[in-house]
């Protein structure tokens, strides 16, 4: 006869003790954070993109991606002639104008020339001051002029690689005949050197 008749009971009794401890670390163990004790949101730092692998097998440097543009910083107009600025657009005309071509004659010859260039086109158009030049315009019969006639810029480059040839762009603005105004009109006007005057030439 058994002489501890309690024994089976209590043996039995530590089964359900012993699945509450195993139950309770179990859940210890799944509330911790998956990097440890001293993971917390305001010390982890950030995932990072691996570095790329260069063609020898080192890690290449990246530079960092240019911010996206907000649209903050207004773009630059000063280049952009807008029809019917008037004589305050006439400045970023001539800009556009000094930008075309690169320059090939000095810049005293090349204003000199200018200057000339818009009074001939001024005489060919509005018909003033032809007499200064009858044998250039002996042929040209005056059609409908112009009036309130402005240069707004001009250039001289060497024509056909000649030192005594210059080809003049202008760009210029006026009235036409029917009374409505117009800019950005271009024009040419070939000049041609003749001892040491430039005479307008066909």
């Amino acid at each position: 006869m058994n002489a501890n008749p309690d024994t089976p009971k209590s043996s039995s009794a530590r089964w359900p003790l012993l699945a509450a401890a195993v139950c309770a670390l179990i859940g210890l163990v799944l509330l911790l954070p998956a990097d440890g004790p001293n993971t917390s949101p305001r010390n982890a730092a950030a995932p990072t993109r691996p570095a790329p692998i260069a063609a020898d097998g080192t890690s290449e440097k990246t530079t960092p991606a240019p911010e996206p543009d907000t649209g903050s910083k207004a773009p630059a107009t000063d280049d952009i002639p807008v029809p019917g600025d008037g004589p305050g657009g006439d400045h970023a005309v001539q800009h556009l104008l000094d930008r075309s071509s690169p320059t090939d004659l000095p810049r005293r010859t090349e204003k000199q020339l200018v200057a000339l260039a818009s009074r001939v086109w001024t005489a060919e158009i509005t018909g003033a001051e032809r007499s200064q030049w009858p044998a250039y315009f002996a042929e040209q019969p005056l059609r409908a002029p112009y009036r309130d006639v402005r240069i707004q810029a001009g250039i001289a480059r060497s024509a056909g690689g000649r030192p005594d040839r210059a080809r003049v762009r202008l760009v210029w603005a006026g009235t036409d005949p029917a009374g409505q105004a117009q800019d950005g009109r271009p024009a040419h006007v070939l000049l041609a050197r003749h001892n040491s005057r430039w005479e307008p030439i066909r």
